[in-house]
């Protein structure tokens, strides 16, 4: 009896003692980041039946066991990487509103500089003072496209290498996660080591704001970490390696890739969440997307200030040459189209309409019979290249091939992505600049037929008259009399009529006529007032836009996805503190609940020990009665 007594007192002081030292070192721990509340299980020992009853035989601590909810903690771990994600989009869409905002002034503002230098050498233009402010302010025109392109471009590198620090810090999680799954498999306790296991998940809430993770049991000791849409980084005591390989056919543009044993597989950029997620985005659509506009920008201030340069004469009687580098100069036209390594493909985008030029990448892929053409917006279109060499219209550019694709290849092409970078003005002689008009006011058109000429000689006035039905062109002098018979509309190339030779495009309707006179005109300023229309000339986007106002659009845009994303990180902040209180609730230590367990504990620790006392006052009476 005494016996029993003595054993039951023993356990339940052991059993009290254990609760004690759980509640003390919960509340020790109390402002420890990621510590899981721990409580003591108790159990009944089994009984022991003596003459046809069952006897209790006292308690043990059957467990320490770890607060903990796999429902909770999987619903933390995905607000973590919304937020994180959310988080990261602000910040970043943060920094290029910011660069927009700044130059938002700038951009139009030099622009608006160069027009106005326009009006005013328009007022007197043989001003050879007049004519180099105009070339000054079309230098900075190009400076400020240039320091945008070249802040996009440093933005493009940044996060390139953020995302390998990212990355690195990954693959280092990976480590010490098998490191705490080897330390699991040798712990004695293994799926009950709690402390480990706080550790373990602490480094799963790091992993989840970097990428969407997915945890799952191998067996009792380990788990398998899943990123993304299934990847996995971590199985067991292996983990994979994830790193970033090159784009194809941009190298710059780096992917993701993860290897699995001796095998390399490429990731989805877009299929990670997370910070990564954001990171990616932001470099391949955000950036890509302003630099298109930026591109699209340059190519149409810059050409139609050209187009214009070359449809007048300048001070020395000679006609117009660019002021601005030429938007289809051959090594820029050949930069538009990315190949791939080892291709011997020879293609060039060269940009006809800016009115239907849009912006984004355009993917060309040949099977060994049929060229397709993926658009920026997803769609897909077979086209047949045709001509000598062989050559596409699309989109506002046409895709000529110098020498044939291979079977199997794509080539990216990028019509606008560079052009703000290589915007020039390689004019330095302000007296090339084309103030006068060769077109005179006998000129009726209605057609949009771009009409050039290229090389002024003996014959210096002339008209070309388009026929009623426009099949036909014929070159008239001012009085009417045929210098050049009717010839089929338009013509495939130049025509050169008295060693004056134009060119004359698509476009025109029956009737237009186009008055030639090259006769140099001291003060005519006809070409410099067609200039300052430039302005407010809707010529971009299907003639809904200026330059000036494409620049605006992207600036709006832009503030928009920030007011969106700073939307999106309110939504997350709100559902990831609903996750952590609800985590909280689970495994938090609230010091309220600990000191009542603390008293309860001690008053059972004393009962106990009040047990072992009457067994030994018992055993000690017990034995006195026997002597």
């Amino acid at each position: 009896m005494g016996f029993d007594l003595l054993n039951m007192g023993t356990q339940g002081v052991l059993t009290a003692q254990r609760q004690l030292n759980t509640t003390s070192h919960n509340i020790n721990n109390v402002n420890t980041e990621g510590y899981s509340r721990q409580s003591v299980v108790q159990q009944a020992n089994d009984p022991m039946w003596w003459g046809g009853n069952q006897y209790g035989t006292g308690v043990h601590a059957a467990e320490v066991r770890r607060g903990y909810d796999q429902f909770a903690t999987d619903e933390l771990n995905l607000t973590t990487t919304n937020l994180s994600y959310a988080t990261e989009r602000e910040s970043q869409l943060g920094r290029l509103d910011s660069m927009l905002a700044n130059s938002a002034k700038k951009i139009p503002e030099d622009m608006n500089q160069w027009y106005d230098s326009v009006k005013a050498l328009a007022d007197s233009p043989s001003d050879m003072g007049a004519r180099k402010v105009v070339l000054e302010k079309a230098k900075l025109v190009a400076a400020g496209l240039n320091d945008n392109h070249t802040i996009l471009t440093r933005q493009k590198s940044e996060t390139n290498e953020a995302l390998s620090r990212t990355l690195g810090r990954i693959n280092d999680i990976a480590k010490e996660l098998v490191d705490v799954h080897k330390a699991l498999v040798k712990s004695p306790v293994s799926k009950h080591d709690n402390d480990l296991m706080d550790r373990h998940q602490n480094l799963i809430n790091e992993l989840s704001e970097y990428t969407k993770v997915s945890v799952s049991r191998k067996n009792d000791e380990t788990f398998n970490i899943m990123i993304g849409s299934g990847h996995t980084l971590v199985s067991g005591t292996e983990c994979s390696e994830l790193r970033m390989v090159n784009g194809k056919p941009d190298p710059q543009q780096t992917q993701l890739a993860i290897v699995e044993g001796k095998s390399l597989k490429t990731i989805r950029n877009d299929d990670i969440g997370g910070k990564m997620a954001a990171m990616f985005q932001y470099r391949d659509e955000t950036l890509s997307h302003a630099m298109d506009e930026m591109g699209r920008i340059a190519i149409g201030f810059a050409e139609s200030v050209n187009n214009l340069q070359h449809q007048g004469l300048d001070l020395n009687g000679q006609v117009g040459e660019n002021m601005f580098r030429d938007v289809n100069d051959s090594a820029v036209a050949a930069a538009r189209a990315m190949l791939p390594p080892g291709s011997t493909a020879d293609v060039k985008v060269y940009i006809e309409d800016l009115n239907a030029l849009k912006v984004g990448e355009y993917d060309l892929k040949f099977d060994g019979s049929q060229h397709t053409l993926a658009l920026p917006d997803g769609s897909q279109q077979k086209v047949i290249p045709s001509g000598n060499p062989p050559a596409f219209m699309v989109d506002g550019f046409r895709v000529e091939m110098d020498a044939p694709m291979k079977a199997g290849e794509r080539i990216v092409l990028r019509p606008t992505r560079s052009a703000a970078g290589e915007i020039d003005v390689p004019m330095t002689d302000p007296a090339k600049i084309a103030a006068q008009s060769y077109l005179s006011s006998v000129t009726k058109t209605q057609g949009q037929a771009p009409f050039n000429i290229t090389r002024a000689g003996g014959l210096t006035e002339f008209q070309v008259a388009v026929s009623p039905d426009a099949t036909q062109f014929a070159v008239l002098d001012m009085k009417g009399n045929i210098l050049q018979a009717p010839q089929p509309y338009p013509p495939t190339g130049e025509v050169n009529v008295g060693g004056t030779a134009f060119t004359l495009g698509q476009g025109a309707v029956g009737g237009d006529l186009f008055a030639v006179n090259l006769n140099d005109a001291d003060g005519d300023n006809g070409n410099l007032i067609k200039m300052q229309t430039l302005q407010s000339t809707k010529m971009m986007d299907d003639g809904r836009s200026t330059v000036i106002d494409v620049y605006q659009g992207l600036n709006t845009e832009m503030g928009v996805q920030k007011a969106s994303a700073a939307r999106l990180k309110e939504v997350g902040l709100v559902e990831k503190d609903a996750a952590e209180s609800r985590v909280a609730e689970i495994a938090g230590v609230n010091l309220d609940e600990e000191a009542a367990n603390m008293m309860k504990f001690q008053q059972a620790y004393m009962a106990s020990s009040r047990i072992m006392t009457v067994a030994n006052e018992t055993f000690d009476t017990l034995l006195n009665a026997s002597r």
